[in-house]
């Protein structure tokens, strides 16, 4: 096999692993935050980064871009626009658990609803930052492959 064959066999591979991990975690974080909004919306004010009128936006918003996310990825349509979407998501979602540590904030990261209640931490940092990883070397792989 060639090493241009390789690599190719290897992004392959690498893009559908990371396509289902994000499809599978917006599925298993959308339905929590979409059944149970009131919760959800609970979640996003504990964060104390924006107004009421803009927390009950992103609550009433963020599971339907999760679940439509995860569709996307599940089915394998739109996939770059996707990854990209979730690029954005992961930065904000990084940059707020952060925020919530540093400031002092002993509350729960919100991720995955009432049944998962974590408190932000290590475990959840080191979540959303694997994520986030894996999406930035996904992202740059697309970008930077030559398409015939």
């Amino acid at each position: 096999m060639a090493p241009s064959n390789k690599f190719t066999t290897f992004k392959n591979v690498f893009d559908a692993i990371v396509t289902w991990t994000f499809g599978l975690a917006f599925l298993i974080a959308g339905f929590p935050h979409w059944s149970n909004a009131y919760y959800f919306l609970g979640s996003v004010y504990a964060y104390k980064l924006v107004e009421p009128g803009i927390g009950q936006i992103i609550a009433m918003s963020m599971p339907v871009i999760q679940l439509v996310l995860a569709l996307c990825f599940l089915t394998r349509t739109f996939l770059d626009a996707s990854h990209l979407a979730t690029l954005f998501l992961l930065i904000c979602f990084a940059t707020v658990q952060t925020s919530a540590l540093v400031r002092g904030l002993d509350i729960s990261c919100g991720c995955f609803g009432p049944g998962h209640d974590s408190s932000i931490g290590w475990f959840s940092l080191s979540l959303v930052y694997g994520l986030l990883t894996l999406s930035v070397i996904r992202n740059a792989i697309s970008l930077f492959s030559v398409r015939k």
